[in-house]
């Protein structure tokens, strides 16, 4: 029998290991889950927005009992399923949790079924120790990773679709996806692969109008909003490092890869807990293992352009850097010698783009491994999250 539909086995394995991490792992022992539980009980109460002190009148400052904290500038649209949780059940500190699991599941289970490529490595990467552990949580990431496969997913269908691109139905489709991102952690990644879409007529006009709504949507919520900073962070004089030595930020930038790039790996496949919990180091190096083994097992029928792959890789080198930079500005103390508070988890939104650059055409004989190779798969997956379990078990019982 032949397994044509992973977004089966994501959604059985999602829920039954979601609900199970979810109980095993305290409240708070996800990485600002607190935070993220304060925000989304915020707008479980209204409140959407929240007024930054510069914007503030004297009289407003006088008067303010808030409190801000690090996700008070994060927009509610991430905040939508949590904060309806805690609004039906408010004495249930897992009711958001389990909303924000839900639309966790519905989001990356729709973006394998729409996807035409690529369909076991979503299924692989979304259910990633760490993934799930975010996807279970008050965390704005179970939005925002979530949303960015689903999105990445589309544009997939875009690029690979037998059909005709609809100007009429994709890009009222593609400006919301583009909005949402944009208020969703800024996940804006897919539509850079938007001029690889087969659109007739008028399509690099369409890319820059989606880019623009995009961009400013992202520019009016940010720029009117709390944005949280390390109390030991100069950010002015961090942003003029940046721009005015960049060879020396060069060098800070290497030394930060060099250092930390095997943490960054091992974190995104799952260092749970605040960054206390890991699993054996074998699990680490057969799950690397693994990953590459579907790109050359499980492989495209669709013809994956060279083009494509290459631009791929320079949007998530880009992408990195950028997530460096950000690093640099927003937490790390002026004058250290590597960038601080980067976690592999912030990479997971972008992990499609490696669909992309390691993806293999496919191979007409391949069908007897290719079968073959999707059992071990899933029973490889089955073991990863049992024994991830069983260390959040032994970690917390003790507690």
């Amino acid at each position: 029998m032949k397994l044509n539909h992973p977004e089966i086995f994501f959604a059985i394995f999602a829920f039954v290991f979601g609900i199970l991490i979810m109980f095993l792992t305290p409240f708070n022992e996800v990485p600002d889950e607190l935070t993220h539980y304060v925000r989304a009980k915020e707008v479980s109460l209204g409140k959407l927005y929240n007024k930054p002190p510069e914007k503030m009148t004297q009289e407003e400052l006088k008067n303010s009992t808030y409190k801000f904290h690090g996700a008070s500038g994060y927009s509610p649209v991430m905040y939508t399923a949590s904060a309806l949780g805690i609004k039906t059940f408010p004495d249930n500190v897992h009711a958001g949790r389990i909303c924000n699991l839900l639309i966790w599941i519905l989001l990356i289970t729709a973006a394998i079924r729409i996807t035409p490529v690529f369909k076991w490595l979503f299924m692989f990467t979304a259910l990633l120790p760490m993934s799930i552990f975010e996807g279970m949580s008050y965390s704005a990431d179970s939005f925002s990773n979530a949303f960015a496969f689903l999105f990445f997913a589309y544009i997939f269908k875009l690029i690979y679709q037998e059909k005709e691109f609809s100007y009429k139905k994709d890009i009222p489709l593609l400006c919301l996806f583009g909005i949402t991102g944009a208020l969703s952690k800024g996940v804006i990644l897919p539509l850079f692969l938007v001029p690889f879409i087969p659109i007739k007529k008028n399509k690099y006009l369409i890319f820059l109008f989606l880019i623009s709504i995009t961009l400013f949507t992202s520019y009016l919520w940010s720029s009117s909003n709390y944005l949280a900073t390390q109390s030991l962070t100069y950010t002015e004089l961090n942003k003029y490092f940046v721009l005015h030595c960049p060879v020396s930020f060069s060098i800070i930038l290497i030394n930060t890869i060099k250092y930390f790039w095997i943490e960054w790996v091992m974190s995104t496949i799952g260092i749970l807990g605040y960054f206390n919990i890991r699993l054996d180091n074998a699990i680490y190096y057969l799950t690397i293992i693994l990953y590459f083994c579907i790109f050359i097992f499980i492989k495209e029928k669709y013809k994956i352009k060279s083009s494509l792959k290459i631009f791929a890789s320079f949007v998530f080198l880009l992408y990195i850097l950028m997530t460096c930079i950000l690093l640099y500005i927003m937490a790390t103390p002026f004058g250290w010698e590597k960038i601080v508070g980067i976690q592999g988890r912030y990479f997971l939104p972008a992990l499609p783009l490696l669909f992309i650059i390691f993806g293999q055409n496919i191979n007409n004989n391949n069908d007897k491994y290719s079968e073959m190779f999707k059992r071990i798969t899933i029973t490889y997956i089955f073991l990863l999250l049992c024994y991830t379990c069983f260390i959040l078990k032994q970690t917390y019982q003790l507690i």
